[in-house]
């Protein structure tokens, strides 16, 4: 009697057992994978969150970058604008290759664009015209400015086919690094030091590259090769437009509107300065003024605007 007492409350154990173990219902699993969902997409929407952040912070880090090393070069170059190795006499240098007669033009098959030594800063306003060394197929919009002057290093070996100015304070010779040693290539006056001729020209220009289907404008300069001829390189992506404005009696104006480019007193300009890739979820409805230029703007690139003004030189 008492072994089938025990039997049957083994069962009623192992009945409750199982009636335990049977699992979530219908419901308990739908709620479940509700939350497991709902869980899943805050997650999602904290990663996409997370990229977008880095993404803006990423482009707005190479913008300002880009802004800073484009306006460095400009602002450099244009403060050594005229500056012939402390030499005072410019129009009476000489030497086995000379200057050239100041012209609005850029030359690709000689060396003449790099030795208009008397023209040290020249501009072009929304036009390559005349500059035959930047192509309609480079070009793309905004002004184009050129600056010239000496190195401010001293040369040491000499290329044979560069262009380089031997300088004292009144006289100064320019030769090709292969007739160095020519006499109508010395100067006779102490101290004096051997330069390398520069040349710059600044224009914005198509990169030839795409971002989601869109190309990148890009940064662009002319400058002289080892021959002392134009050569055209590209220096950073994202410059979108470039303006510049002369001091003239003082006012600023236009390149077209310089009558003596030896009376320009300053320089301004502003660069314009883009994300290379669209940003996600951003839109740039803005409208900048760049001197005489109204940019308007309706995409999704980040910009920033950047200015400055120069002294030039005497």
């Amino acid at each position: 009697m008492c072994e089938c007492i025990r039997v049957n409350n083994l069962g009623k154990f192992k009945t409750e057992i199982l009636h335990r173990q049977r699992g979530f219902s219908m419901v308990e699993l739908i709620i479940a994978m509700a939350l497991g969902l709902f869980l899943m997409a805050a997650l999602v929407q904290i990663l996409l969150s997370g990229k977008q952040a880095f993404s803006s912070v990423n482009h707005l880090s190479r913008i300002q970058e880009n802004g800073r090393i484009a306006t460095s070069m400009l602002v450099g170059d244009l403060k050594r604008a005229g500056y012939m190795g402390g030499n005072s006499d410019i129009p009476n240098i000489f030497g086995s290759a000379g200057q050239t007669a100041a012209a609005i033009s850029c030359a690709t098959g000689d060396t003449s664009w790099g030795r208009m030594v008397t023209q040290r800063v020249v501009g072009l306003n929304d036009t390559n015209a005349g500059y035959a060394c930047i192509t309609n197929a480079s070009y793309l919009r905004g002004d184009i400015l050129t600056v010239r002057y000496a190195s401010p290093w001293v040369s040491g070996a000499l290329a044979a086919g560069q262009m380089y100015l031997r300088s004292s304070l009144f006289e100064g010779k320019i030769f090709a690094g292969a007739d160095q040693a020519l006499g109508g290539n010395l100067v006779l006056d102490q101290p004096q030091s051997v330069h390398d001729l520069v040349a710059h020209s600044y224009y914005v220009g198509n990169s030839g590259r795409t971002c989601s289907g869109l190309p990148v404008p890009s940064l662009f300069r002319a400058r002289l090769n080892i021959n002392g001829q134009p050569l055209v390189e590209e220096l950073l992506p994202g410059v979108e437009h470039l303006q510049v404005q002369y001091g003239v009696g003082g006012q600023y104006i236009n390149a077209d509107a310089v009558a003596d480019w030896s009376q320009v007193v300053t320089a301004r300009f502003w660069l314009l300065i883009r994300s290379e890739c669209p940003e996600t979820g951003f839109t740039d409805a803005s409208t900048y003024t760049l001197g005489d230029q109204i940019y308007i703007t309706n995409d999704s690139f980040p910009r920033q605007l950047y200015s400055s003004v120069v002294m030039l030189r005497n």
